[in-house]
């Protein structure tokens, strides 16, 4: 659990699951009670007091299932999320015979993706085509890149500072705070996307 907030969320799953069984049971010993005492199997009253039941577990159902499963983190204010940005040089790996920042690895299937590891010093990250994108030549950024909003004073220190081998990573976290707490969010990462930047093809490794 990345912060206490969700217990928010979890207590009232809970309690709409068990407002479920209370309303299934509720409703079957309403009608039980109706066919014994009143020799009946259908009354309007009894019909609408389910009804109500039934409407407020499904608002109730769709609002707590649109808050964990469905939101657009895209479309959340800067009260919701909180986005960092990180600059790191790469380093360089020997294998086979020759150098590289970048091992690609191609996917397969009716729609193949590519996966990226690349090496810093901290370690090594794998990261797919389809949160990151390699960059080369000239320009430090692409379309894919683009969608974000990176300091462009500071690609082009990294570009000088570091020879054109860097990655950029921009993270989106859920702050943590009672309406992320509700939808089981606060304090988990949202979305992460790198900006791989390598001075040519050739400094990548394709398998």
């Amino acid at each position: 659990m990345k912060s206490t907030w969700n217990l928010i969320g979890y207590a009232l799953w809970l309690i709409l699951i068990i407002y479920l069984v209370w309303m299934i049971y509720n409703m079957r010993d309403r009608r039980l009670k109706m066919i014994v005492e009143q020799k009946k199997t259908f009354s309007w009253h009894n019909f609408s007091i389910s009804v109500v039941e039934l409407v407020v577990f499904l608002l109730a159902f769709w609002g707590m299932s649109y808050t964990t499963f469905f939101q657009d983190v895209k479309k959340l204010n800067n009260n919701a999320v909180q986005t960092t940005y990180s600059y790191r040089p790469l380093v360089m790996e020997y294998s086979g015979g020759r150098s590289y920042y970048v091992l690609v690895q191609n996917g397969a299937g009716r729609h193949p993706i590519q996966n990226y590891t690349y090496f810093v010093h901290n370690g090594k990250y794998m990261v797919d085509s389809l949160n990151a994108t390699v960059v080369y030549g000239k320009a430090n950024s692409n379309v894919a890149a683009q969608a974000y909003n990176w300091n462009q004073g500071k690609l082009k220190y990294m570009d000088q500072r570091y020879q054109k081998a860097w990655v950029a990573t921009v993270t989106t976290t859920y702050k943590k705070n009672f309406v992320n707490g509700l939808g089981l969010h606060a304090g988990r990462q949202a979305n992460r996307f790198d900006l791989i930047r390598v001075p040519d093809y050739t400094f990548m490794k394709t398998e």
